[in-house]
């Protein structure tokens, strides 16, 4: 069918027509069918009416991936509100300041998991947080903030559980007439995605993502009672996007994992016979890695995604005779393009996607480019990656400078990325324009982590790379200048870090130096420090922060 002017609402609830008794959601205890779910949204929905959220409005959702995280999405959609999504690897920094740019007008979290306490984080954030109304919070730090939710049944005070918004009574008429107002342009999530600056950004995406959703579907052969595995993080566009949109479009169920484990994987493939899945080579590289694998019984899986990071041939044709794929598809995407931006085919050879190649999964436009002049680049040369069409984002929220930077007049985002088209129409990347690496799938800024590593007193200046790690495919390099008359250790530098930022920024190496080469100009020469590092691997590795 045609996905154009559909939104995700009325996407649900045209999946709960068709398959009203099929599973939709599994996770964390739970099975919900998808006229279930789809009359759980309707709930919550008015609950967050009746909270004072509107069309138009933020809420930022700060939960691991569960079936609570699932129906906050889709109720924000169905009442044109949107979704900030929240790394839960987060620290409070970073939460702070994504909650204060967004505007969030309600956060969704969870008190207390992995023996991380959330709520002690939102108290650094919002200190009165427990003494307000729901509704009517007032925080100085954060002036949109109103309301708390916490997930499920959970209560405490100030807050409101997600089941007792499900739970007030409301008038479905409020309902209607909140989904009448929304339109298919209104964005239906903001995914903070870091850069070259170190402030993140927010990148919006509207209801065409439902576009991109059935374009996946189509190319990774889904169909109505496929089960998909859902690791990927749901804050990720991966677990947004690629993996719960075109689920649910398809009548698929998606059997949700709170946190990657790779012998919990496969008693899911095993038990639930999982059919879909795709991840970064590291998941794959930890399923190989389990004892006794070859004898597991994975001959239900159809096909995987598998990218965010060079995929070697070794991984990729053990992971499709070992785990008894019938494909194993290259993937090549990012934030701003909805998460796939090319896909190898589903009967392309194996050759393809050791090649790291792909094709458009859509109607939209790939071009290799010179970054200086925009000139277009011939078949075979280096360029770098442009994507124009519904794909592209619509912007970054509050941030007109860096949308300018990002996407040209004409509507060409420019990733960053490099890469070239064959004559058999491929993409192939070829390297990456920015200085980020990619910690076991999630992006790293070098300026974001050098930003953060010069707040601390003895350290004057930092600077950081990628280096290359077995199962990580990159982790983080960092040479230090301590500040003058500072004592500065290694261990120093790691303690700043812990707790304070997300854990796959923090560098694993550390190199303590008096200064670094510069041009005669004064400007560090990167591009040295670079070589440096990535000549001591894998023989001479300075110090592990494990």
């Amino acid at each position: 069918m045609d996905w154009h002017g559909v939104t995700i609402g009325q996407a649900l609830r045209r999946s709960a027509q068709s398959w009203p008794d099929n599973d939709f959601v599994i996770g964390m205890g739970k099975r919900l069918s998808y006229a279930e779910f789809d009359a759980q949204v309707d709930r919550l929905a008015l609950g967050l009416l009746g909270l004072g959220v509107v069309r138009g409005d933020h809420v930022a959702c700060w939960l691991t991936n569960s079936p609570a995280w699932l129906l906050t999405w889709f109720a924000c959609c169905r009442i044109g509100a949107t979704v900030v999504s929240i790394n839960t690897r987060y620290k409070i920094a970073e939460v702070e300041y994504i909650l204060r740019q967004s505007d969030a007008k309600v956060l969704v979290a969870m008190p207390y998991y992995w023996n991380i306490d959330y709520l002690e984080m939102l108290r650094g954030m919002a200190p009165v947080f427990e003494d307000a109304v729901p509704g009517r919070m007032q925080v100085a730090a954060l002036p949109q903030l109103r309301a708390v939710v916490l997930w499920d049944d959970v209560e405490h005070p100030g807050t409101i559980s997600q089941s007792a918004l499900m739970a007030a009574s409301r008038d479905r008429a409020d309902l209607a007439a909140a989904e009448a107002l929304v339109r298919t342009e209104d964005p239906v999530i903001i995914i903070y995605t870091s850069g070259t600056t170190g402030q993140p950004k927010g990148a919006m995406h509207c209801h065409a993502v439902l576009i991109e959703g059935q374009n996946i579907a189509n190319a990774m052969h889904m169909e109505a009672g496929d089960k998909v595995l859902g690791h990927m993080p749901l804050y990720h566009v991966a677990g947004s996007v690629a993996t719960t949109l075109p689920a649910m479009q398809n009548g698929c169920s998606l059997v949700t994992m709170d946190e990657w484990d790779a012998a919990k994987a496969l008693d899911l493939i095993e038990r639930e016979r999982i059919a879909i899945m795709g991840g970064i080579p590291t998941h794959f590289f930890d399923l190989l890695s389990q004892p006794g694998v070859e004898a597991r019984d994975t001959h239900c899986l159809k096909t995987a995604w598998i990218g965010g990071a060079p995929v070697t041939p070794a991984i990729a044709r053990r992971v499709k005779t070992t785990l008894h794929f019938e494909a194993l598809q290259a993937v090549y995407g990012m934030t701003e393009t909805m998460g796939m931006t090319t896909l190898s085919a589903f009967d392309a050879p194996i050759e393809v996607t050791c090649e790291n190649k792909g094709k458009p999964i859509g109607d939209y436009e790939i071009g290799v480019f010179d970054p200086e002049t925009g000139v277009k680049k011939a078949m075979g040369e280096d360029g770098e990656i442009w994507v124009r069409g519904y794909l592209v984002m619509q912007g970054y929220y509050k941030d007109p400078e860096a949308t300018r930077a990002a996407i040209t007049p004409e509507g060409w985002f420019r990733t960053g990325d490099l890469g070239q088209m064959d004559r058999d129409g491929y993409l192939k990347i070829t390297g990456r324009a920015k200085e980020m690496f990619i910690v076991g799938g999630s992006n790293a800024y070098p300026a974001e982590i050098e930003r953060f590593l010069e707040t601390c007193g003895a350290i004057y200046q930092a600077v950081v790379c990628g280096v290359p790690d077995a199962r990580l495919g990159e982790v983080g390099f960092a040479f230090v200048m301590p500040a003058p008359g500072a004592s500065l250790r290694q261990g120093d530098v790691i303690s700043h870090c812990r707790g304070a930022i997300a854990d796959y920024k923090v560098p694993r190496y550390i190199q303590i130096v008096d200064d670094f080469p510069r041009t005669s100009t004064n400007k560090i020469q990167r591009y040295l420090l670079q070589q440096e590092a990535l000549g001591r691997f894998p023989e001479e590795p300075v110090t592990s922060t494990d």
